[in-house]
């Protein structure tokens, strides 16, 4: 067994190939070739193999099958042993090697090259190899920690929203006894202050409801199944048929909205917050008029059959200029003494269409109402 070159040089910012394609005339020819672009790690032996991809991190290996060490068996083994995190795998093969090329890349082998060699593709496949490996490994690491991030930010929210449950509890139970047992002792500034806790402590418990309500949309979320948006139309518009006739507001609701694989109650979340928006930021000189209608009917559009819904008011709609902003988290464009609100309810829109591959805009300006476009894929992709 010969090992030549097995310390690597500090600093020499070349790509460092294992080579273990036995002791014939071409394997060392590719060992001269190779080594002026390269650095170079050279064995025999299988068991040499897995240590010094686990000492050296090579860049790529070239593994040939012979009396010494079977390549196919080895890359096998790096995938049990390395999986996302192993080098790229070259099997150098001989002419009449067809059978072993599948069996190969069953194994996890990444490419090949045959007998007789030609250098310069040699070359070619492999710095595409080397770049192409370091690229999925680097998505795989980037990939990982999103979801590790996206795991503890649920996490914080879910936890932090009930920690802060019992204390907003006591509070708000304190203020009621104060209210009810005390507050003919309190003089004329301590019943505002009063009330400017319960008020405060009613927002707080507004903001810690809409923040569960944003956990849940992954934590709680449904398979997707065929849903009917006119029924959950309908059915949003019966359950805020009180406001709606406080509010002598008016409705259409057009035929076709189309039916979509999606989570039914996020889609009935997804509408309820739309109209509920519509009827709290309504003028003070009309009575709110709310449409629903598809844009266009469900169409072939891209990469799919997409439905296209409106959801249109005659309210005091906003600038221009906050159409993106206003989905994001905890956005107010109007000061709470104006309008009650957490600013989370078009945040939990998005996220919901977000979820389902689709698309949420935004078009206003002040004064002239406000139309929001909604586009779901009729059919979602499978694994989603």
């Amino acid at each position: 067994m010969h090992n030549h070159q097995s310390q690597l040089p500090t600093g020499s910012g070349k790509a460092v190939i294992l080579l273990a394609c036995g002791e014939s005339a071409l394997c060392r020819q590719m060992q001269s070739f190779l080594h002026q672009d390269y650095h170079i790690i050279y064995t025999e032996s299988c068991a040499d193999v897995m240590r010094l991809s686990g000492s050296h991190v090579p860049d790529l290996i070239l593994l040939s099958v012979h009396h010494d060490c079977d390549g196919i068996d080895v890359c096998a083994e790096l995938q049990k042993s390395f999986f996302q995190k192993r080098p790229a795998a070259l099997m150098l093969f001989g002419p009449d090697d067809d059978e072993l090329i599948d069996l190969a890349f069953a194994a996890g082998a990444d490419d090949y090259i045959r007998e007789p060699i030609h250098w310069k593709l040699l070359h070619y496949r492999i710095n595409f190899l080397i770049q192409k490996r370091k690229a999925e490994i680097e998505l795989s690491d980037f990939t990982s920690r999103l979801e590790q991030t996206n795991r503890e930010l649920k996490d914080f929210t879910y936890v932090v929203s009930h920690d802060l449950q019992e204390p907003l509890h006591l509070i708000r139970a304190f203020a009621e006894r104060i209210t009810k047992k005390s507050r003919s002792v309190l003089d004329e500034q301590g019943a505002i202050y009063l009330q400017r806790i319960e008020k405060a402590a009613g927002r707080m418990q507004g903001l810690i409801d809409g923040l569960l309500q944003y956990s849940r949309l992954t934590t709680q979320a449904q398979e997707f199944v065929l849903v009917d948006l006119n029924s959950v139309v309908g059915e949003v518009i019966s359950d805020l048929e009180v406001r709606i006739d406080i509010k002598k507001a008016r409705v259409r609701i057009a035929d076709g909205l189309g039916t979509v694989e999606a989570d039914p109650l996020q889609m009935r979340q997804l509408f309820q917050n739309l109209v509920s928006n519509a009827l709290k930021y309504s003028a003070h000189d009309q009575p709110p008029f709310i449409e629903v209608f598809p844009l266009t009917f469900p169409q072939n559009i891209g990469r799919g059959t997409l439905c296209q819904i409106v959801v249109k008011d005659n309210g005091i709609g906003f600038d221009a200029c906050f159409q993106e902003q206003i989905f994001g988290l905890f956005q107010r464009l109007h000061g709470r003494d104006e309008y009650n609100g957490t600013g989370i309810g078009l945040a939990i829109c998005k996220k919901i269409v977000d979820r389902h591959g689709g698309t949420i805009a935004a078009h206003s300006s002040s004064g002239k109402g406000a139309e929001f476009i909604i586009v779901l894929p009729v059919r979602q992709k499978k694994g989603k």
